[in-house]
């Protein structure tokens, strides 16, 4: 089952998850929106995801789940293979089929868990896809377990400067 919750920041409810995903990219960037909260408040997750290969493309619709005791599991889902520098040409640079293939992998993995996320690949900082394209995505892969989608305007670093 999939519900959604709308203009909810995530970050503020990981604990009452058994998981998270994180869309992200196979560049390290966790730089903005909950990607960034997230590396700065469970460092684990940003040290895992260091470990693996900077930019391989290999890592397309793969996931990888950082744990440590006692903190919220997060699964990062690589879904796109670097940061759109041309936004102006290539508004979307979301991999679909990655973004599937993430899924399918966490629909075997997690089945019967409850998760959260944000709308995986929807946000500029993690692919900028089709909302609706996703959401058709989603709920094609992801049978067997429950899901919480968050979808609101995730925030810059500035921008998240700017509020404090």
């Amino acid at each position: 089952m999939i519900d959604y919750i709308y203009n909810v920041d995530l970050f503020d409810h990981v604990a009452e998850y058994d998981a998270i995903l994180v869309a992200t990219n196979t560049c390290y960037a966790m730089r903005h929106g909950i990607q960034r909260k997230i590396s700065l408040n469970y460092p684990y997750v940003y040290d895992k995801n260091l470990k693996t290969k900077y930019g391989d493309s290999k890592k397309m619709g793969t996931i990888l789940e950082c744990t440590s005791e006692g903190q919220p599991t997060f699964v990062l889902c690589f879904v796109n293979n670097g940061i759109n520098t041309r936004p102006d040409i290539k508004t979307d640079f979301l991999s679909y089929d990655s973004l599937e293939n993430c899924l399918k992998l966490v629909n075997v993995l997690y089945k019967g868990k409850h998760l959260a996320s944000t709308l995986l690949g929807s946000s500029r900082f993690d692919g900028n896809g089709d909302k609706d394209k996703i959401k058709e995505i989603i709920e094609r892969c992801l049978t067997d377990l429950d899901l919480t989608i968050y979808e609101y305007e995730q925030k810059s670093r500035d921008e998240m400067i700017k509020e404090v």
